[in-house]
């Protein structure tokens, strides 16, 4: 009988089984189960009761949308229907009628927005902009339409007038306005997966809409810097350092604070991703490890730092956070003002380099590992933390390749050094 919520999330049939269905202890009778199928993210929850002398089976939800501490829920109030002779399926089945007749998409919106603050499973910043993308481009348009009503012709007519909003004489959208658009389709198609999990409805129609569709390329992620190209990015960075000059006794950033600056520089040697690099602490730096205990796929991840980026740490002033906000001292570095930073600086000093992003640098680190450095691909998914899901293999590739890991590092801090870096720190 599974207990934990980590053992809902290993639950998986075993070898050469479709399906494997395991009993969940509850606190408010028995009947709850879990079901788990080969090759589906999700898994079902099961109540079985008797009603009118025969066994019945309903679905509470599917798990992870649910969680565990929801389905015990969910099964304490079936089991309270069951009590007073109501059968529990019927009842569903009405009340999902009953919601339908009155839901809007705007009502599922703010619902989904709401979940995904209190699950806290979305940075602050990331679920703002959700927010921020269907308020501004498509609320107007789709807010009162009921959620049974709703087909893909109205989500792709509201994109289109939100794509219109701003339009050059050619009739492509802007590339900053297109990419708007594009992040706007996949919010809603997000919040109407979750609809279609809590079986508000039966599919999302949001998912046969693409970029394209509305004259908008979608974004390509290709783009990585050369070692001439990382050079000239370093020296930019060094040299607008060099230049920056005093006012009124207080420094003034022109283009980059030093925190920023040096925030670029360990996103250059390490590979890491933007939020990791912001919010690193001292504290998670030991012997020259650097412990990340949380990371975006939930795992811990071991980083090897070269000795240039040990002496770029030190640089540093010497608080909780390596790189503080230049505004608010004891505070990490916002994400934002990074990649601001980095768009500031192509601008001015590198307006003739092919546009690139802070994303980009990670890509960088990754391609050159490959083309400089001849490292093998399992060596840079694990540098970049992309492990596998199942636990036996990430641990297995931890241990058997932690010196390769560390000795890849070590060798791209160096060429960095040599190559790349215009001055030591």
């Amino acid at each position: 009988m599974l207990n934990q919520d980590r053992e809902i999330a290993a639950l998986t049939p075993p070898e050469g089984k479709d399906r494997i269905v395991c009993a969940v202890k509850s606190r408010y009778g028995s009947g709850l189960s879990v079901e788990a199928r080969f090759g589906r993210p999700t898994k079902s929850w099961l109540y079985r009761y008797y009603i009118a002398g025969k066994q019945q089976k309903m679905t509470l939800g599917n798990y992870p949308a649910m969680s565990l501490a929801e389905a015990r829920q969910a099964h304490k109030d079936a089991i309270a229907l069951v009590d007073k002779g109501i059968d529990p399926r019927l009842q569903k089945a009405e009340e999902k009628a009953a919601n339908e007749a009155v839901l809007t998409v705007g009502v599922v919106v703010e619902r989904w927005l709401d979940f995904r603050e209190e699950t806290g499973d979305l940075k602050p910043l990331t679920l703002l902009r959700h927010r921020q993308r269907w308020e501004r481009h498509l609320k107007k348009h789709l807010e009162n339409v009921r959620l049974s009503d709703l087909t893909t012709a109205h989500l792709a007519q509201a994109l289109e007038l939100a794509r219109r909003g701003s339009k050059p004489a050619s009739g492509k959208a802007p590339k900053s306005r297109g990419e708007e658009i594009r992040k706007a389709l996949t919010t809603i198609s997000l919040a109407l997966d979750y609809a279609r999990i809590h079986h508000l409805i039966p599919n999302n129609p949001a998912r046969l809409l693409r970029p394209k569709d509305f004259n908008i390329e979608a974004r390509t992620r290709e783009r990585w810097l050369t070692i001439p190209e990382l050079r000239q990015l370093w020296q930019a960075i060094d040299g607008e350092l060099a230049n920056q000059s005093e006012v009124e006794g207080a420094k003034r950033f022109n283009l980059i604070s030093p925190s920023a600056a040096a925030a670029i520089k360990l996103l250059i040697l390490t590979g890491a991703r933007r939020g990791e690099v912001a919010q690193m602490q001292r504290s998670q730096v030991v012997n020259g490890v650097w412990t990340i205990p949380e990371t975006k796929n939930g795992r811990a991840h071991t980083v090897y730092l070269s000795q240039l980026a040990l002496d770029i740490i030190q640089t540093q002033r010497s608080g909780e956070f390596v790189f503080e906000s230049a505004r608010t001292p004891d505070k990490p570095i916002l994400e934002d003002s990074i990649t601001r930073a980095l768009r500031r600086l192509q601008a001015r000093l590198l307006p003739d380099m092919e546009p690139f992003t802070v994303h980009d640098l990670r890509r960088s680190a990754a391609t050159n590992w490959a083309e400089r450095l001849g490292a093998e691909e399992r060596i840079i998914e694990v540098c970049l933390n992309h492990q596998p899901v199942n636990k036996l293999v990430r641990i297995y590739h931890r241990s058997k390749h932690e010196e390769k890991t560390r000795a890849l590092w070590l060798r791209w801090g160096e060429l960095v050094a040599s190559e790349i870096a215009s001055s030591p720190v």
